[in-house]
């Protein structure tokens, strides 16, 4: 089986790369490492890069990249998506910062690379702007959200939480989730999270949202799979990103979540949630429906 260990980097295209940009930087606080004509590499941290953003007649998601863990070769996971039935692609230096990956189509399309290393590029994080800790989790509109949930299990990754049969969660390593997938009649992504460090730090953030212009969709408030505190707005593409904070630790060993005061449960474990029940703990009423 393959496996992975968690998400490296999110891969956009877009038709206004100059306000994508501005955006990214000057807004989240993110750094660009790398620049062409037509590609721009973009780090929340060390890692050369955990966005791309790709100038296109398009916007919207194209795919991304999953870190493989030490101990497996991009070869022994060009072998296995062989064994798979899938058509893996390996590419030598395909991107500035990483040497090596295999490339292959999930069922709905997506374009998902597996990649080994990647080199630490950026400084560390920036004064300014948003500056979160990471892009923590990644969330797809997809044919069928049960076989979606099946197909990544064969990457390693566990299945947490749903809302109700349509909304499913799934990590790699101890965050409550790492992708998650929505059945829809469309493909596109659902949104983008990144991780904010407390809850004093998501106010500044929203701060810094509104004195850019930029509008909150919905939030702050509680949500109920992952307990994460979240609030959305909209890039200047229209993709919808999250910025969260305080969300579960999962103990793989024990199959639970690392009890907190907020939980419903003790021991609070991966179960079905009700759509109501799960959009907000709090109670808040919000005009935008997230699903």
């Amino acid at each position: 089986m393959i496996k992975v260990f968690r998400l490296g980097y999110v891969h956009f295209q877009t038709q206004n790369m100059e306000r994508m940009l501005e955006y990214y930087t000057d807004v989240l606080g993110l750094t660009v490492t790398q620049q062409d004509s037509q590609t721009a590499y973009v780090s929340t941290s060390i890692d050369h890069h955990n966005i791309i953003l790709e100038q296109s007649s398009e916007s919207g998601v194209v795919g991304f990249g999953l870190q493989l863990v030490p101990e497996m070769s991009v070869a022994e996971a060009a072998s296995e998506l062989e064994r798979m039935g899938l058509n893996g692609n390996v590419k030598t230096d395909p991107m500035p910062g990483v040497s090596e990956l295999v490339e292959f189509k999930d069922i709905d399309g997506y374009t998902v690379q597996l990649f080994g290393e990647m080199e630490l590029a950026a400084e560390g994080f920036k004064k300014t702007g948003v500056a979160p800790n990471k892009v923590g989790h990644l969330s797809l509109r997809v044919q069928d959200a049960k076989k979606s949930v099946e197909f990544y299990k064969q990457f390693g990754f566990t299945n947490t939480d749903w809302i109700e049969d349509f909304f499913g969660f799934m990590t790699c390593n101890r965050d409550h989730h790492v992708l998650n997938f929505a059945t829809s009649d469309r493909k596109e992504m659902h949104h983008m999270a990144l991780e904010l460090r407390d809850y004093s730090h998501l106010i500044q953030s929203m701060d810094t949202l509104g004195r850019n212009g930029i509008r909150i969709l919905w939030g702050p408030s509680r949500h109920g799979a992952g307990h994460n505190i979240a609030t959305y707005h909209r890039d200047p593409d229209g993709n919808m990103i999250e910025l969260f904070t305080d969300a579960d630790i999962y103990v793989p060993e024990l199959d639970m979540f690392e009890p907190r005061p907020w939980h419903e449960n003790y021991p609070q474990k991966p179960r079905v949630w009700e759509t109501e029940e799960c959009m907000t703990r709090w109670g808040t009423a919000f005009e935008q429906s997230l699903v």
